[in-house]
């Protein structure tokens, strides 16, 4: 995993609101830890033939039990950067966003201020420093608070995660990435320029609201047509009376039956006692996630025994992602990270007509 990787994910963002469990997913590393994995329990499962949405390719989305196109992607006309490094972003959603710069802390964009975008408007962020962690946030509603540097402000929103490097010798670096690991809302794109690979989850508009009708844990946050659709660790730590879903939702137990693990701990990842270079102990966790065997690169292979991450299959085989849909998503490069030479970032929010 890459400093600027590991950077992003020591970013902490936590609501400040009454939704508690907006706190973000695979960032929370404080709780008891489970049974080794290797003493799991294994149990028999035969394969899920409730959806015939496992063949979709990343230029698909699953529509009505099928495989459809996803649309075209945007031709947008970015802002050039005027004071390099820069990072623009464009709302290309029918509907206004709120965009807000978050980071670490360590340093400071646009005086932490919330941008109204219209359609088709953008705004540019340039002569950015060093970035070791940050996110760009877009509300979907517009919030009380117009500005805070290190903290989101409403759970309405969708963000995608950045840092900047910027070395003593050699050229900047962008370093980007989707994360839908806490929950999806809406769909976004995101590449560096000078020939970087782009990072992209979306559909038409209204394929995707509909799609958002169809999420697997709960949709909360709505408004007009878009809401959050939680992710898996989110649901499963969510308050039921005196207990959470953890031990009362077949959703989460079904990991604790299966491998001897709450499932907010396989969904989040949250085993503070492995430290990132156990790598072979985050294969095995991302194998749960995936109803597969560890190390198992051939992601066709996924989804197909239960038990999975439902929210995981729904973010890459219904909506057709390569993006973070569970803290580990990274193992076997399935998570779209990338790191590229470059002097801009361009963020388009619901990137396909």
């Amino acid at each position: 995993m890459s400093r600027a990787r590991v950077a992003i994910l020591a970013l902490l963002a936590v609501c400040s609101c009454a939704d508690r469990s907006i706190v973000v997913a695979d960032r929370v590393f404080a709780v008891e830890a489970g049974l080794p994995v290797d003493a799991a329990p294994q149990v028999d499962a035969a394969p899920d033939t409730s959806s015939s949405c496992n063949a979709c390719t990343l230029d698909e989305i699953c529509r009505d039990g099928a495989c459809k196109p996803k649309g075209t992607p945007t031709a947008v006309t970015l802002l050039a950067c005027a004071t390099p490094p820069c990072i623009n972003v464009y709302n290309n959603c029918p509907i206004e966003l709120f965009i807000h710069p978050v980071t670490d802390g360590t340093v400071v964009i646009d005086q932490g201020r919330i941008t109204r975008l219209a359609t088709g408007e953008q705004v540019q962020y340039g002569a950015l420093p060093e970035i070791n962690g940050g996110r760009i946030y877009a509300y979907y509603r517009q919030p009380s608070v117009l500005s805070a540097p290190v903290m989101p402000v409403s759970p309405m929103n969708q963000f995608i995660e950045m840092a900047v490097d910027k070395p003593d010798a050699g050229p900047v670096a962008q370093n980007y990435d989707i994360s839908y690991v806490d929950y999806a809302s809406l769909p976004v794109s995101v590449q560096a320029t000078g020939g970087c690979r782009a990072t992209i989850c979306g559909a038409r508009f209204d394929d995707w609201t509909r799609k958002l009708l169809d999420c697997p844990t709960e949709l909360r946050n709505q408004y007009g047509a878009v809401g959050t659709c939680m992710g898996s660790y989110n649901f499963c730590i969510t308050k039921d009376g005196a207990a959470t879903y953890d031990t009362t939702r077949e959703y989460c137990t079904k990991m604790q039956v299966a491998y001897g693990y709450p499932g907010s701990k396989i969904y989040g990842g949250v085993f503070p006692e492995h430290g990132a270079e156990d790598v072979a102990f985050w294969d095995q966790i991302a194998a749960y996630n995936r109803g597969t065997y560890a190390g198992n690169a051939n992601a066709s292979d996924y989804y197909l025994v239960q038990p999975y991450n439902d929210y995981a299959r729904w973010v890459h085989r219904e909506l057709g992602c390569q993006a973070y849909a569970f803290s580990t998503d990274d193992h076997q490069n399935n998570a779209g990270f990338i790191r590229c030479a470059s002097p801009q970032l361009d963020v388009v929010f619901c990137p396909y007509d």
